[in-house]
Protein backbone atom coordinates (compact mmCIF):
# COMPACT_ATOMS: atom_id res chain seq x y z
CA UNK A 1 0.00 0.00 0.00
CA UNK A 2 1.44 3.87 -0.38
CA UNK A 3 0.27 6.98 0.26
CA UNK A 4 0.73 9.00 -3.04
CA UNK A 5 1.54 12.59 -0.69
CA UNK A 6 4.51 11.23 0.76
CA UNK A 7 8.05 11.39 -1.45
CA UNK A 8 8.77 12.66 -4.51
CA UNK A 9 5.24 14.02 -6.75
CA UNK A 10 6.11 12.86 -10.24
CA UNK A 11 7.87 9.62 -9.30
CA UNK A 12 4.83 8.75 -7.22
CA UNK A 13 2.17 9.98 -10.27
CA UNK A 14 4.32 7.87 -12.91
CA UNK A 15 4.83 4.66 -11.15
CA UNK A 16 1.18 4.61 -9.57
CA UNK A 17 -0.33 5.47 -12.89
CA UNK A 18 1.58 2.75 -15.42
CA UNK A 19 0.37 -0.15 -13.84
CA UNK A 20 -2.99 1.34 -13.93
CA UNK A 21 -3.05 2.54 -17.90
CA UNK A 22 -1.36 -0.93 -18.53
CA UNK A 23 -3.92 -2.48 -16.78
CA UNK A 24 -6.54 -0.31 -18.41
CA UNK A 25 -4.97 -1.43 -22.08
CA UNK A 26 -5.19 -4.55 -20.92
CA UNK A 27 -8.63 -4.22 -20.38
CA UNK A 28 -9.34 -2.94 -23.89
CA UNK A 29 -7.21 -5.58 -25.46
CA UNK A 30 -9.06 -8.44 -24.84
CA UNK A 31 -12.55 -6.23 -25.66
CA UNK A 32 -10.79 -5.23 -28.74
CA UNK A 33 -9.79 -8.78 -29.32
CA UNK A 34 -13.45 -10.07 -29.00
CA UNK A 35 -14.49 -7.66 -31.60
CA UNK A 36 -11.96 -8.56 -33.56
CA UNK A 37 -12.66 -12.43 -32.96
CA UNK A 38 -16.98 -11.28 -33.19
CA UNK A 39 -16.53 -9.81 -36.81
CA UNK A 40 -13.57 -12.25 -38.37
CA UNK A 41 -15.75 -15.36 -37.47
CA UNK A 42 -18.79 -14.24 -37.06
CA UNK A 43 -19.19 -11.44 -39.62
CA UNK A 44 -21.28 -8.59 -39.72
CA UNK A 45 -24.01 -9.96 -38.04
CA UNK A 46 -22.23 -11.31 -35.25
CA UNK A 47 -20.22 -7.77 -34.78
CA UNK A 48 -23.76 -5.90 -35.29
CA UNK A 49 -25.60 -8.39 -32.68
CA UNK A 50 -22.67 -7.78 -30.33
CA UNK A 51 -22.30 -4.26 -30.66
CA UNK A 52 -26.24 -3.42 -31.12
CA UNK A 53 -26.72 -3.68 -27.29
CA UNK A 54 -23.48 -2.96 -26.02
CA UNK A 55 -24.13 0.65 -25.25
CA UNK A 56 -27.22 -0.78 -22.57
CA UNK A 57 -24.35 -3.17 -20.62
CA UNK A 58 -21.97 0.01 -20.80
CA UNK A 59 -24.75 2.12 -19.23
CA UNK A 60 -25.91 -0.34 -16.83
CA UNK A 61 -22.26 -0.85 -15.74
CA UNK A 62 -21.53 2.43 -15.68
CA UNK A 63 -23.71 3.26 -12.87
CA UNK A 64 -22.12 0.89 -10.26
CA UNK A 65 -18.46 1.72 -12.08
CA UNK A 66 -19.66 5.58 -11.04
CA UNK A 67 -20.87 4.60 -7.71
CA UNK A 68 -17.57 2.23 -6.59
CA UNK A 69 -15.14 5.45 -8.23
CA UNK A 70 -17.11 7.67 -5.82
CA UNK A 71 -17.10 5.78 -2.46
CA UNK A 72 -13.52 4.57 -3.44
CA UNK A 73 -12.64 8.61 -2.98
CA UNK A 74 -14.00 7.97 0.49
CA UNK A 75 -11.86 4.88 1.41
CA UNK A 76 -8.72 7.03 -0.02
CA UNK A 77 -9.91 9.84 2.54
CA UNK A 78 -9.88 7.30 5.33
CA UNK A 79 -7.09 5.28 4.46
CA UNK A 80 -4.88 8.99 4.82
CA UNK A 81 -6.94 9.49 7.55
CA UNK A 82 -5.23 6.38 8.62
CA UNK A 83 -9.32 5.11 9.83
CA UNK A 84 -8.69 1.48 8.99
CA UNK A 85 -11.90 -0.08 10.89
CA UNK A 86 -13.93 2.44 8.97
CA UNK A 87 -12.46 1.87 5.90
CA UNK A 88 -13.12 -2.03 6.04
CA UNK A 89 -16.70 -1.48 7.35
CA UNK A 90 -17.13 1.01 4.18
CA UNK A 91 -15.77 -1.51 1.74
CA UNK A 92 -17.31 -4.54 2.98
CA UNK A 93 -20.80 -2.75 3.41
CA UNK A 94 -20.79 -1.37 -0.43
CA UNK A 95 -19.16 -4.49 -2.31
CA UNK A 96 -22.07 -6.33 -0.99
CA UNK A 97 -24.99 -3.69 -2.01
CA UNK A 98 -23.32 -3.65 -4.94
CA UNK A 99 -23.56 -7.09 -5.61
CA UNK A 100 -27.15 -7.78 -4.55
CA UNK A 101 -28.71 -4.78 -6.98
CA UNK A 102 -26.90 -5.81 -9.95
CA UNK A 103 -28.46 -8.82 -9.56
CA UNK A 104 -31.54 -7.29 -8.91
CA UNK A 105 -31.11 -5.03 -12.34
CA UNK A 106 -29.64 -8.03 -14.55
CA UNK A 107 -33.19 -9.97 -13.91
CA UNK A 108 -35.00 -7.00 -14.93
CA UNK A 109 -33.46 -6.55 -18.53
CA UNK A 110 -33.44 -10.10 -19.25
CA UNK A 111 -37.04 -10.18 -18.14
CA UNK A 112 -37.86 -7.06 -21.00
CA UNK A 113 -35.04 -7.96 -23.01
CA UNK A 114 -37.54 -7.71 -26.18
CA UNK A 115 -39.07 -4.66 -25.14
CA UNK A 116 -35.21 -3.55 -24.55
CA UNK A 117 -33.86 -4.57 -27.98
CA UNK A 118 -37.48 -2.76 -29.31
CA UNK A 119 -36.28 0.68 -28.22
CA UNK A 120 -33.10 0.22 -29.07
CA UNK A 121 -34.20 -0.30 -33.02
CA UNK A 122 -31.92 -3.79 -33.54
CA UNK A 123 -32.09 -5.28 -36.93
CA UNK A 124 -34.54 -8.32 -37.01
CA UNK A 125 -31.19 -9.78 -38.98
CA UNK A 126 -29.64 -9.69 -35.66
CA UNK A 127 -31.91 -9.57 -33.37
CA UNK A 128 -32.12 -13.49 -31.85
CA UNK A 129 -28.04 -13.08 -31.57
CA UNK A 130 -28.33 -9.66 -29.39
CA UNK A 131 -30.68 -11.37 -27.27
CA UNK A 132 -28.28 -14.00 -26.40
CA UNK A 133 -25.42 -11.89 -26.04
CA UNK A 134 -27.35 -9.61 -23.92
CA UNK A 135 -29.16 -12.03 -21.48
CA UNK A 136 -25.67 -14.26 -20.97
CA UNK A 137 -24.11 -11.20 -20.37
CA UNK A 138 -26.48 -9.54 -17.50
CA UNK A 139 -26.17 -13.31 -16.12
CA UNK A 140 -22.37 -12.49 -15.18
CA UNK A 141 -22.56 -8.51 -14.87
CA UNK A 142 -23.08 -9.23 -11.01
CA UNK A 143 -18.98 -10.66 -10.71
CA UNK A 144 -18.02 -7.83 -13.14
CA UNK A 145 -19.06 -4.65 -11.12
CA UNK A 146 -18.00 -6.59 -7.93
CA UNK A 147 -14.58 -6.74 -9.81
CA UNK A 148 -14.44 -3.37 -10.98
CA UNK A 149 -15.65 -2.34 -7.14
CA UNK A 150 -12.06 -4.28 -6.04
CA UNK A 151 -10.12 -2.46 -8.37
CA UNK A 152 -10.65 0.87 -6.84
CA UNK A 153 -10.66 -0.06 -3.70
CA UNK A 154 -7.00 -1.45 -4.62
CA UNK A 155 -6.40 2.33 -6.37
CA UNK A 156 -7.92 3.96 -3.15
CA UNK A 157 -5.04 2.41 -0.92
CA UNK A 158 -2.43 2.85 -3.25
CA UNK A 159 -2.14 -0.58 -4.90
CA UNK A 160 -1.53 -0.31 -8.56
CA UNK A 161 0.06 -3.35 -9.33
CA UNK A 162 -2.56 -6.18 -8.28
CA UNK A 163 -4.94 -4.50 -10.48
CA UNK A 164 -2.82 -4.56 -13.45
CA UNK A 165 -2.16 -8.78 -13.13
CA UNK A 166 -5.68 -9.01 -12.54
CA UNK A 167 -6.39 -7.73 -15.95
CA UNK A 168 -3.50 -9.64 -17.74
CA UNK A 169 -4.91 -12.85 -16.30
CA UNK A 170 -8.70 -11.88 -17.08
CA UNK A 171 -7.54 -10.83 -20.64
CA UNK A 172 -5.47 -14.07 -21.28
CA UNK A 173 -8.97 -16.18 -19.95
CA UNK A 174 -11.26 -14.64 -21.89
CA UNK A 175 -8.79 -14.44 -25.24
CA UNK A 176 -8.20 -18.14 -24.87
CA UNK A 177 -11.73 -18.90 -24.09
CA UNK A 178 -13.25 -16.95 -27.14
CA UNK A 179 -11.08 -18.60 -29.50
CA UNK A 180 -11.94 -22.54 -28.57
CA UNK A 181 -15.36 -21.05 -27.65
CA UNK A 182 -16.30 -19.45 -31.15
CA UNK A 183 -13.77 -21.62 -33.54
CA UNK A 184 -13.77 -24.84 -31.92
CA UNK A 185 -17.30 -25.33 -30.28
CA UNK A 186 -18.86 -23.28 -32.28
CA UNK A 187 -21.45 -20.81 -29.93
CA UNK A 188 -21.57 -17.97 -31.80
CA UNK A 189 -21.78 -14.84 -29.28
CA UNK A 190 -22.85 -17.22 -26.46
CA UNK A 191 -19.35 -17.95 -26.77
CA UNK A 192 -17.64 -14.53 -26.63
CA UNK A 193 -20.50 -14.04 -23.42
CA UNK A 194 -19.79 -16.35 -21.33
CA UNK A 195 -15.79 -16.69 -21.83
CA UNK A 196 -16.36 -12.92 -20.23
CA UNK A 197 -17.92 -14.62 -17.31
CA UNK A 198 -15.59 -17.08 -17.03
CA UNK A 199 -12.59 -14.80 -16.39
CA UNK A 200 -14.89 -12.82 -14.21
CA UNK A 201 -15.13 -16.04 -11.81
CA UNK A 202 -11.75 -16.41 -11.73
CA UNK A 203 -10.45 -12.44 -11.12
CA UNK A 204 -13.18 -12.45 -8.17
CA UNK A 205 -11.65 -15.41 -6.23
CA UNK A 206 -8.52 -13.75 -6.53
CA UNK A 207 -9.74 -9.90 -5.63
CA UNK A 208 -11.33 -12.04 -2.57
CA UNK A 209 -8.07 -13.40 -1.10
CA UNK A 210 -5.82 -10.29 -2.02
CA UNK A 211 -8.93 -7.91 -0.07
CA UNK A 212 -8.56 -10.34 3.24
CA UNK A 213 -4.50 -9.71 3.14
CA UNK A 214 -5.15 -5.91 2.78
CA UNK A 215 -7.24 -6.01 5.65
CA UNK A 216 -4.59 -8.13 7.79
CA UNK A 217 -1.68 -5.49 6.81
CA UNK A 218 -3.99 -2.93 8.11
CA UNK A 219 -4.55 -4.67 11.49
CA UNK A 220 -8.19 -4.84 10.64
CA UNK A 221 -8.62 -8.31 9.39
CA UNK A 222 -10.26 -9.78 12.69
CA UNK A 223 -12.57 -6.83 13.32
CA UNK A 224 -16.27 -8.19 12.78
CA UNK A 225 -18.36 -6.36 10.25
CA UNK A 226 -21.77 -6.41 9.89
CA UNK A 227 -24.74 -4.31 7.91
CA UNK A 228 -24.59 -0.73 8.65
CA UNK A 229 -26.99 2.31 7.25
CA UNK A 230 -24.68 4.79 8.71
CA UNK A 231 -21.92 3.43 6.39
CA UNK A 232 -24.15 4.51 3.46
CA UNK A 233 -24.93 7.84 5.03
CA UNK A 234 -21.22 8.94 5.00
CA UNK A 235 -20.33 7.13 1.57
CA UNK A 236 -23.24 8.44 -0.61
CA UNK A 237 -22.14 12.02 -0.59
CA UNK A 238 -19.00 10.36 -2.78
CA UNK A 239 -20.70 7.51 -4.32
CA UNK A 240 -24.37 8.55 -5.20
CA UNK A 241 -23.02 11.95 -7.21
CA UNK A 242 -20.72 9.85 -9.15
CA UNK A 243 -22.86 7.14 -9.96
CA UNK A 244 -25.70 10.03 -11.32
CA UNK A 245 -22.77 11.63 -13.23
CA UNK A 246 -21.51 8.53 -14.67
CA UNK A 247 -25.72 7.40 -15.57
CA UNK A 248 -25.97 11.28 -17.68
CA UNK A 249 -23.03 10.32 -19.50
CA UNK A 250 -23.61 7.35 -20.65
CA UNK A 251 -27.80 7.38 -21.35
CA UNK A 252 -26.70 10.14 -23.81
CA UNK A 253 -24.62 7.07 -25.57
CA UNK A 254 -28.08 5.02 -25.05
CA UNK A 255 -30.23 7.53 -26.19
CA UNK A 256 -27.44 7.99 -29.52
CA UNK A 257 -27.26 4.38 -30.22
CA UNK A 258 -31.01 4.15 -31.70
CA UNK A 259 -30.06 7.49 -34.07
CA UNK A 260 -27.08 5.18 -34.87
CA UNK A 261 -29.05 1.69 -35.57
CA UNK A 262 -31.63 3.59 -37.06
CA UNK A 263 -28.74 4.18 -40.57
CA UNK A 264 -28.60 0.68 -40.80
CA UNK A 265 -26.29 -2.51 -40.25
CA UNK A 266 -22.89 -1.18 -41.32
CA UNK A 267 -23.47 2.05 -38.78
CA UNK A 268 -24.22 -0.39 -36.31
CA UNK A 269 -20.70 -2.38 -36.60
CA UNK A 270 -18.86 0.87 -37.77
CA UNK A 271 -20.06 2.37 -34.01
CA UNK A 272 -18.72 -0.83 -32.10
CA UNK A 273 -15.19 -0.34 -34.10
CA UNK A 274 -15.40 3.54 -33.32
CA UNK A 275 -15.72 2.66 -29.56
CA UNK A 276 -13.33 0.21 -29.33
CA UNK A 277 -10.84 3.37 -30.89
CA UNK A 278 -11.73 5.61 -28.92
CA UNK A 279 -12.23 3.54 -25.77
CA UNK A 280 -8.63 2.23 -26.38
CA UNK A 281 -7.37 6.01 -26.44
CA UNK A 282 -9.53 6.98 -23.53
CA UNK A 283 -8.52 4.24 -21.37
CA UNK A 284 -5.23 6.42 -21.12
CA UNK A 285 -5.50 9.12 -19.96
CA UNK A 286 -8.81 8.24 -18.28
CA UNK A 287 -6.67 5.53 -15.72
CA UNK A 288 -3.78 8.06 -15.85
CA UNK A 289 -6.00 10.61 -13.94
CA UNK A 290 -7.08 8.23 -11.12
CA UNK A 291 -3.31 9.24 -10.09
CA UNK A 292 -4.86 12.94 -9.28
CA UNK A 293 -8.46 11.56 -8.23
CA UNK A 294 -6.92 9.21 -5.26
CA UNK A 295 -4.01 12.21 -4.55
CA UNK A 296 -6.47 14.55 -4.21
CA UNK A 297 -8.18 12.57 -1.87
CA UNK A 298 -5.39 11.78 -0.27
CA UNK A 299 -4.49 15.33 0.48
CA UNK A 300 -7.56 16.14 1.90
CA UNK A 301 -7.95 13.45 4.10
CA UNK A 302 -4.20 14.23 5.17
CA UNK A 303 -5.06 18.07 5.00
CA UNK A 304 -2.36 18.72 2.63
CA UNK A 305 -4.02 21.28 0.60
CA UNK A 306 -1.15 23.45 -0.36
CA UNK A 307 -0.62 20.51 -2.98
CA UNK A 308 -3.71 19.94 -4.61
CA UNK A 309 -2.94 22.33 -7.85
CA UNK A 310 0.07 20.37 -8.40
CA UNK A 311 -1.33 17.64 -8.55
CA UNK A 312 -3.82 18.82 -11.61
CA UNK A 313 -0.95 20.35 -13.06
CA UNK A 314 1.23 17.32 -13.21
CA UNK A 315 -1.67 15.15 -13.98
CA UNK A 316 -2.31 17.04 -17.20
CA UNK A 317 1.05 16.66 -18.53
CA UNK A 318 1.30 12.99 -18.00
CA UNK A 319 -1.96 12.29 -19.75
CA UNK A 320 -1.00 13.99 -22.20
CA UNK A 321 2.37 12.19 -22.60
CA UNK A 322 0.88 8.98 -21.63
CA UNK A 323 -1.97 9.32 -24.13
CA UNK A 324 0.12 10.64 -27.56
CA UNK A 325 1.70 7.39 -28.80
CA UNK A 326 -1.78 5.93 -28.62
CA UNK A 327 -3.55 8.77 -30.39
CA UNK A 328 -0.88 9.06 -32.96
CA UNK A 329 -0.80 5.37 -33.81
CA UNK A 330 -4.14 4.90 -34.20
CA UNK A 331 -4.31 8.01 -36.42
CA UNK A 332 -1.47 7.03 -39.04
CA UNK A 333 -2.40 3.84 -38.96
CA UNK A 334 -5.90 3.87 -39.38
CA UNK A 335 -6.56 1.82 -41.81
CA UNK A 336 -4.75 -1.53 -40.84
CA UNK A 337 -6.19 -0.85 -37.17
CA UNK A 338 -10.09 -0.63 -38.65
CA UNK A 339 -9.69 -3.51 -40.73
CA UNK A 340 -8.45 -5.77 -37.79
CA UNK A 341 -12.68 -5.86 -37.26
CA UNK A 342 -13.91 -6.67 -40.64
CA UNK A 343 -13.46 -9.57 -42.38
CA UNK A 344 -11.34 -9.77 -45.58
CA UNK A 345 -13.00 -8.24 -48.79
CA UNK A 346 -15.91 -7.05 -46.07
CA UNK A 347 -17.84 -4.34 -44.55
CA UNK A 348 -16.30 -1.73 -46.75
CA UNK A 349 -19.42 0.64 -45.86
CA UNK A 350 -18.53 0.19 -42.08
CA UNK A 351 -15.34 0.32 -42.26
CA UNK A 352 -15.43 3.88 -44.48
CA UNK A 353 -17.52 4.95 -41.52
CA UNK A 354 -14.65 4.03 -39.08
CA UNK A 355 -11.66 5.78 -40.69
CA UNK A 356 -13.65 8.79 -40.77
CA UNK A 357 -13.37 8.97 -37.12
CA UNK A 358 -9.99 7.67 -36.65
CA UNK A 359 -8.68 10.36 -39.34
CA UNK A 360 -10.68 13.19 -38.67
CA UNK A 361 -12.24 13.32 -35.26
CA UNK A 362 -10.25 11.15 -33.04
CA UNK A 363 -7.46 13.97 -32.87
CA UNK A 364 -9.90 16.42 -31.44
CA UNK A 365 -9.94 13.92 -28.41
CA UNK A 366 -6.98 15.98 -26.10
CA UNK A 367 -9.63 18.37 -25.38
CA UNK A 368 -11.44 15.39 -23.37
CA UNK A 369 -8.26 15.07 -21.31
CA UNK A 370 -9.08 18.09 -20.07
CA UNK A 371 -12.58 17.28 -19.07
CA UNK A 372 -11.20 13.80 -17.38
CA UNK A 373 -8.50 15.84 -15.12
CA UNK A 374 -11.00 18.04 -13.99
CA UNK A 375 -13.79 14.87 -13.50
CA UNK A 376 -10.99 13.21 -11.36
CA UNK A 377 -10.26 16.56 -9.38
CA UNK A 378 -13.77 17.40 -8.58
CA UNK A 379 -13.65 13.33 -7.86
CA UNK A 380 -10.83 13.77 -5.29
CA UNK A 381 -12.30 17.53 -3.64
CA UNK A 382 -15.72 15.94 -2.86
CA UNK A 383 -17.26 18.71 -5.57
CA UNK A 384 -20.06 16.38 -6.25
CA UNK A 385 -22.43 18.78 -7.60
CA UNK A 386 -19.62 20.90 -10.45
CA UNK A 387 -19.04 16.65 -11.49
CA UNK A 388 -22.60 15.93 -11.89
CA UNK A 389 -22.99 19.70 -13.57
CA UNK A 390 -20.04 19.34 -16.17
CA UNK A 391 -20.95 15.52 -17.03
CA UNK A 392 -24.37 16.70 -17.60
CA UNK A 393 -23.75 19.58 -20.15
CA UNK A 394 -21.43 17.55 -22.07
CA UNK A 395 -23.77 14.65 -22.67
CA UNK A 396 -26.77 16.87 -22.82
CA UNK A 397 -24.69 19.00 -25.50
CA UNK A 398 -23.46 15.53 -27.39
CA UNK A 399 -27.48 14.52 -27.50
CA UNK A 400 -28.35 17.82 -29.26
CA UNK A 401 -25.52 18.39 -31.66
CA UNK A 402 -25.96 14.62 -32.42
CA UNK A 403 -29.61 14.86 -33.58
CA UNK A 404 -29.15 18.39 -34.92
CA UNK A 405 -26.40 17.08 -37.54
CA UNK A 406 -27.34 12.46 -37.87
CA UNK A 407 -30.19 13.26 -40.48
CA UNK A 408 -28.05 15.52 -42.74
CA UNK A 409 -24.32 13.53 -42.26
CA UNK A 410 -25.30 10.30 -40.86
CA UNK A 411 -22.37 8.97 -38.94
CA UNK A 412 -20.16 12.00 -39.61
CA UNK A 413 -23.03 14.12 -37.55
CA UNK A 414 -22.94 11.38 -34.90
CA UNK A 415 -19.10 12.32 -34.68
CA UNK A 416 -19.41 16.26 -35.11
CA UNK A 417 -21.98 15.90 -31.88
CA UNK A 418 -19.00 13.85 -30.02
CA UNK A 419 -16.42 16.46 -30.79
CA UNK A 420 -18.68 19.52 -29.94
CA UNK A 421 -20.01 18.01 -26.77
CA UNK A 422 -15.89 17.42 -25.54
CA UNK A 423 -15.22 21.06 -26.44
CA UNK A 424 -18.56 22.65 -24.47
CA UNK A 425 -17.78 20.53 -21.45
CA UNK A 426 -14.03 21.36 -21.12
CA UNK A 427 -15.04 25.50 -21.15
CA UNK A 428 -17.30 24.77 -18.32
CA UNK A 429 -14.70 22.37 -16.55
CA UNK A 430 -11.91 24.74 -16.94
CA UNK A 431 -13.98 27.90 -15.27
CA UNK A 432 -15.20 25.78 -12.69
CA UNK A 433 -11.52 24.66 -11.57
CA UNK A 434 -10.71 28.75 -12.01
CA UNK A 435 -12.95 29.98 -9.98
CA UNK A 436 -12.23 28.32 -7.04
CA UNK A 437 -15.85 27.00 -6.05
CA UNK A 438 -14.63 23.53 -5.45
CA UNK A 439 -12.42 25.02 -2.27
CA UNK A 440 -15.87 25.08 -0.78
CA UNK A 441 -16.31 21.65 -0.49
CA UNK A 442 -13.03 20.99 1.76
CA UNK A 443 -12.78 21.83 5.76
CA UNK A 444 -9.99 23.87 6.83
CA UNK A 445 -8.69 24.33 3.51
CA UNK A 446 -9.23 28.56 3.79
CA UNK A 447 -7.07 28.21 7.33
CA UNK A 448 -4.42 26.95 5.20
CA UNK A 449 -4.20 29.68 2.61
Amino acid sequence: MKKLTEGNLYKNFILFAIPIVLSGLLSQGYTIINTIIAGKFLGNDGLSAVGSCSSLVTFISSIFWGYSAGYSIYVAKLFGAGDNKELKKVVCNNIAAIFSVTIFVSAVVILFRNQILDFLKVDESIRSQAAVYMTTIFCGLCLATVNTSCVFVMQAIGLSTFPFVMSAISAVTTIIGNVFTVTVLEWGVFGIAISSIAASVIVSICYGIKIKKCFAELGVEKHRVSFDIKVFKESFPYSVPTMLQQMVMYFATLLIAPMVNAIGSAATASYVVVQKVYDLNAGVYQNSAKSVSNYTAQSVGARRFKNLKKGVKVGFIQGVVLLSPMLLGCVFFAEPVCKLFFPKNGGAEALEYSLIFSRIYLPFIYINVINNLFHAFFRGTASMKLLFTSTAIGAVSRLIFTALFVEKFAMSGVFIGWVISWAVEAVFAVAMYLSGRWKKNIKGYSLQQ
